[in-house]
């Protein structure tokens, strides 16, 4: 795969390519703790033919007091970038940059010199760092409002030699890499970084039950599309994408390097009762097959009638161990538990899938089911061994993390009109959800059942008066209100045969 070549590949771009290695920085860019404005590269040579292609088209430079009712003086360091090139391309980002970051330094002009020189006082501003790629540059300019807050980025990518603006993807295509393989592992590594952070004690009972952990969990997957991030080329063997995860205090920024797929990917498998796992690498399956155990669900009208293989949504972390137990109702209903590197226990709930469509999907981490080093069946239940040698049971933990409201983001009211009339859905905070299709010739009430978060959405399991279930994706695009739904199993009960289709919302 193209992939296969990633670091080799960014290691050949400072050296091959003409004006290829390293960065070129704003004169501020020493304040940034995150960047070295003394990094070089054996392609610093070839990079100073790039220096005049990006100057400052604005610069601020004062220590001033009463920034923004803030008695204490503070250094002011504005560096605004600008390309040069007549491109209409180039305009419009050049404007752009002027209207995001000039405008709001431009009442400091004319004020008072406060304090002495230097960098004693905190820093408030805009710097800029760019990393180049041939004649591709990415632009990452950071901002500052206030002297004790974390920088923030954007970025854009721009190529010279066509005087174009060009997205991440278009400059990873330049790079010769796979845009949709780099956006999974980027997603993988952002999720990683967000349960690490819950397990470690930044969970809260209350996120779960009110559903602000699955939306915050969506959120992170939401923002690090590649998009929103910003490309480094700090090193010539290296390539950083910069993201971010939510949390509870806010934003964390999340600087994600690519790395090299692990050739020797362990295969880890488990078999319970017409119940199979297996996890190899990014690819993981549950398998079910006729037996006396799977032949009870016929009671609740499931039916396994031949082997059937189905893959795991919404599993992010590197696995280490697995195993399959029951829960403790007394009805046989599997549960497939997935130990991660950092120690954090998975689950799907099978039987629970299946009641709510035909998909499995992996739930949000059992996230003070940590510590562990291993999985063990105990009779029919499985339970977790931690490293200071304590055994904390699973079944119970499982059967109460599944209960937790839909998340905020895709609840409310949706209208949606197709060539067979008007339809609408109804989708409560307590998975409560009503839906009229065809000018209302049809009306169901029923369940949503939330089952974890994929790319695509909050993923929710739909059963309504015995006729109707299916599940999808549900994300809400809040900038012109519409609900994308992204159908996963089932039939769309709104447009029969499309796959994703958008909902309005409704305020009637």
């Amino acid at each position: 795969m193209k992939y296969q070549h990633l670091v080799s590949l960014a290691l050949a771009a400072a050296l091959l390519l003409t004006g290829c290695g390293g960065t070129q920085s704003s004169p501020s860019a020493a304040a940034d703790q995150s960047s070295d404005s003394s990094r070089s590269t054996p392609g610093a040579v070839a990079q100073a033919v790039q220096t005049d292609r990006i100057t400052d088209q604005y610069t601020l430079e004062k220590n001033v007091s009463g920034v923004w009712g803030e008695e204490a003086v503070q250094c002011i360091s504005v560096h605004v970038p600008k390309l040069e090139c007549d491109s209409p391309d180039a305009a419009y980002i050049n404007d752009e940059l002027n209207a995001i970051y000039a405008a709001d330094f431009r009442e400091f002009e004319n004020s008072e010199e406060a304090g002495q020189p230097g960098g004693e006082y905190p820093q408030i501003g805009v710097g800029w760092d760019a990393y180049w790629y041939g004649d591709c540059v990415s632009l990452v300019v950071r901002s500052r409002y206030g002297g004790t807050a974390p920088w923030r980025y954007s970025g854009w990518c721009f190529d010279f030699a066509t005087g174009r603006q060009i997205t991440t993807a278009e400059m990873l295509q330049c790079m010769e890499l796979d845009p949709d393989e780099v956006q999974a592992q980027v997603q993988r590594q952002a999720m990683q970084a967000f349960d690490r952070e819950m397990a470690q004690g930044a969970y809260y009972d209350s996120l779960r039950l009110g559903g602000e952990l699955s939306q915050m969990r969506m959120d992170t997957l939401e923002y690090n599309e590649l998009e929103n991030l910003c490309l480094l080329l700090p090193e010539q063997d290296q390539l950083v994408l910069r993201g971010k995860y939510s949390c509870e205090e806010g934003w964390q920024q999340l600087d994600m390097e690519l790395s090299l797929p692990p050739t020797d990917t362990p295969v880890l498998t488990d078999t319970y009762d017409g119940v199979q796992v297996q996890l190899e690498g990014t690819q993981a399956t549950i398998t079910l097959s006729p037996t006396p155990k799977t032949d009870q669900w016929g009671d609740i009208g499931i039916r396994v009638e031949q082997e059937h293989s189905y893959p795991i949504l919404g599993a992010y972390n590197e696995y280490v161990d697995v195993c399959i137990g029951e829960q403790e109702d007394g009805f046989f209903r599997p549960v497939v538990y997935l130990l991660t590197k950092d120690g954090v226990v998975e689950y799907v709930d099978v039987l629970r899938c299946l009641m709510f469509g035909n998909a499995m999907v992996c739930q949000d981490p059992i996230y003070f089911a940590n510590n562990g080093v291993a999985l063990e069946l105990c009779g029919s239940e499985v339970n977790l061994r931690r490293a200071d040698g304590s055994v904390l049971e699973l079944a119970p933990l499982s059967a109460e993390w599944s209960a937790q409201e839909i998340p905020y983001s895709v609840t409310g009211s949706y209208n949606y009109t197709s060539e067979n009339g008007w339809n609408w859905m109804d989708l409560g905070s307590d998975g409560s959800v009503q839906l009229g299709v065809q000018d209302n010739s049809r009306i169901y009430r029923g369940d949503a059942a939330y089952l974890g978060v994929v790319p695509e959405g909050v993923v929710l399991g739909i059963a309504a008066d015995k006729e109707l279930g299916f599940v999808a994706a549900f994300k809400n695009d809040l900038y012109n209100e519409n609900l994308t739904l992204t159908m996963i199993a089932g039939q769309n009960p709104f447009a029969e045969g499309e796959t994703q289709l958008q909902l309005t919302r409704s305020y009637g």
